[in-house]
């Protein structure tokens, strides 16, 4: 309870900050809610650890409900505030952004495979307890049994009871099982929306890696490291990541091994990096299939969204223009690849969407 108490003021915060301007917010998420989780993260491993000795619960196969609760909130934050970073500004050149959007990439990941894993978890206790449902009928249907063949011996004559009809039973607890609730659609539309994210961030990296190994990115001038490192930079600008115990901060190194596509020859660079748009534009299409517009009436809330729905994960609005950005980058991919030596002149630019860019050839 005392745990659950602490949790209600850093969650609070996490939604008084979104009526901030985005500088704002920056500095409050970094000086007030970082500490706040970073401390949270800790109390939560000694809960799941207190809930597991007094269930005699195994560590290996029990799931770290509260941790994982805590780190996936952790998790959101941090890849809103690189999110915002880039919206305002804060990583102005092709090499600034090649590491917000490959830090960025990490953090989706993280997080997509701590929900997976969340959802994976929720999916057998739910086949658990459909399997002990079952059982309990079938075992009600073997006492009742037993009971008629006691009472017929005995030569008593009663009217006839009604049995229950263990199939019926089985489907539906079968169809209870699977049936999606308001809130189960709100997660998956909400996990597809991270899985559109991710799967740009990962084209802009390779995009850029293989604008490189085109020659068409000039290098940093090197007056930005007169009186600094690129290592330093880096340090600089996720700083406020180190003072989180999970996900565990990534390092100038861990960027630099990351990011390296010398092995990889340049016609598989731009293939990678084209299924990364075709792959995202292939989801924000199912998407506006469930997110539909304001005029429709009668939507069911399990199966599709309007676009006015308050907490709905994306917009109609912004789908349409992350599918710009999809696009855009694909068709300047597909001339990099048909064309190279015609390229002179590589345009960064913000105009489809603000917080993920076109590289635009010329």
């Amino acid at each position: 309870h005392s745990w659950l108490v602490r949790l209600a003021k850093p969650m609070y915060d996490t939604l008084k900050a979104l009526c901030f301007d985005q500088h704002r917010e920056r500095t409050f998420t970094e000086t007030f809610i970082f500490p706040a989780f970073a401390t949270l993260q800790v109390a939560a491993t000694g809960v799941d650890e207190s809930f597991r000795l007094e269930h005699g619960l195994d560590s290996q196969t029990t799931a770290s409900y509260a941790s994982n609760y805590v780190i996936v909130q952790t998790i959101r934050v941090m890849e809103r505030h690189v999110g915002i970073g880039i919206r305002i500004g804060l990583y102005p050149k092709w090499y600034d952004l090649s590491t917000a959007y490959w830090y960025r990439d990490f953090l989706l990941s993280a997080l997509l495979n701590i929900r997976g894993s969340i959802e994976q978890e929720r999916l057998e206790r739910k086949a658990m307890e459909l399997r002990i449902k079952l059982e309990e009928e079938e075992e009600k249907k073997k006492a009742s049994a037993v009971t008629k063949k006691q009472i017929q011996k005995k030569g008593k004559k009663k009217g006839k009871k009604k049995e229950p009809n263990l199939d019926a039973v089985r489907e539906t607890a079968i169809e209870e099982a699977a049936r999606v609730s308001a809130e189960d659609f709100e997660d998956r539309l909400e996990y597809t929306c991270l899985s559109v994210h991710r799967y740009l961030c990962r084209g802009t990296v390779r995009y850029i890696a293989a604008l490189r190994q085109a020659g068409l990115l000039s290098e940093p001038p090197s007056s930005i490291t007169m009186f600094t490192s690129h290592q330093t930079r880096f340090e600089k600008r996720f700083d406020s990541f180190a003072m989180l115990p999970q996900p565990q901060p990534l390092s100038f190194e861990d960027y630099v091994l990351g990011s390296d596509f010398s092995a990889v020859r340049r016609e598989d660079l731009v293939k990678s990096a084209g299924d990364c748009f075709r792959s995202c534009k292939g989801v924000i299409e199912r998407l506006l299939q469930v997110v539909v517009a304001e005029t429709d009436e009668d939507v069911d809330i399990t199966k599709k969204r309007r676009n006015d729905d308050l907490y709905i994960s994306v917009r109609r609005e912004e789908a349409m223009a992350l599918t710009k950005v999809c696009v855009a980058n694909s068709l300047f991919l597909h001339k990099l690849s048909m064309a190279p030596s015609k390229v002179s002149e590589v345009a960064l630019e913000f105009t489809a969407h603000k917080e993920y860019c076109t590289l635009n050839l010329k």
